[in-house]
């Protein structure tokens, strides 16, 4: 396969290559992909616990078990207050 890097990347990896930390760019491509494979999964993981609370509010506020804005604010002002002053 025919690579052709920035000049940055390539000096980049020429380093990690020099420093022994991988034997050739094959091995550094793969540990890339690797890193992005792994980075991909942690945000679907993320998107799909944040869709579920999204789901979770929408399915109270349809019930009718809304919380009052300006109530709740305050009170979490009152928590950091709290914490701050135990510090």
């Amino acid at each position: 396969m025919a690579l052709s890097l920035p000049p940055e990347l390539q000096q980049f990896a020429n380093r990690q290559i020099a420093s022994g930390k991988y034997a050739s760019l094959d091995d550094i491509l793969l540990a890339g992909l690797q890193a992005l494979a792994e980075r991909e999964q942690i945000y679907q993981g993320r998107f799909a616990d944040l869709r579920d609370e999204v789901l979770l509010g929408a399915n109270e506020a349809e019930r009718g078990e809304l919380l009052e804005a300006s109530v709740e604010i305050n009170a979490i002002r009152q928590r950091l207050r709290s914490r701050h002053t135990e510090s």
